[in-house]
């Protein structure tokens, strides 16, 4: 039994990259409409600009918008299901739920939407060493400005309340490892939960800073 509850898990994981791989591709028609820019992106309420409205025409079917292991409208991060739970749709507008978070550096917001550090917004697709940077993962909000000051989270998937540390959003055991992550160059692979701190988040991301100090949690991630 145990075996068998391995393969399934196994088996859910691989669906999740494929549909990641599957958001790369909207992505990536998104941006080719848009001059190689990914859209505004979070600046104060949700909106039109947030990554799943913005690419609403491109993917049409909202069930993409949910992790093959957390696709449950009725399990929230805020009652203590935050490594299986879905945001929204209590929280967001027209019945919007999933459980997918963007890197919001990577958006392209306007000043006067969100003066919040303008600098190191990727803002387009023309990039170098995309690999490094993360676009959209597994997580238990739908976006997430991280920064390498970031505290790690006490248990996996804790919730803390949106506002606080973001990097949290992404602390969660969903597959083997941690997560499974798209990549602004397209590509899919999984992530541990110790490489989060090491990626590059922002244009001024020092990857090469030490990570936090990691709790006994992470010690068990395999």
């Amino acid at each position: 039994m145990p075996a068998l509850a391995r393969t399934r898990r196994q088996a859910k994981s691989v669906i999740c990259q494929t549909t990641l791989k599957q958001w790369g591709s909207f992505f990536a028609m998104y941006t080719e409409d848009n001059n190689s820019s990914f859209m505004a992106g979070r600046g104060g309420r949700w909106g039109s600009s947030d990554w799943w409205a913005a690419l609403e025409p491109y993917y049409k079917d909202r069930k993409l918008l949910c992790c093959s292991e957390a696709k449950d409208p009725d399990k929230y991060p805020w009652k203590g299901e935050g490594n299986f739970g879905t945001w929204g749709p209590e929280w967001f507008p027209d019945g919007f739920y999933g459980s997918y978070g963007i890197n919001e550096w990577v958006c392209n917001p306007p000043a006067s939407k969100n003066p919040y550090m303008p600098k190191y917004y990727w803002r387009t697709t023309q990039v170098n060493q995309g690999f490094e940077i993360p676009l959209l993962l597994d997580s238990w909000w739908d976006q997430a400005w991280a920064e390498y000051t970031d505290s790690i989270s006490d248990y996996p998937g804790q919730f803390e309340g949106v506002g606080t540390d973001d990097m949290p959003h992404f602390c969660i055991i969903r597959h083997r490892g941690g997560l499974n992550g798209l990549f602004m160059d397209y590509t899919v692979r999984p992530v541990h939960i110790r490489e989060l701190w090491n990626l590059r988040w922002h244009r001024g991301y020092p990857v090469n800073t030490d990570p936090p100090v990691w709790p006994e949690w992470v010690d068990g991630v395999y």
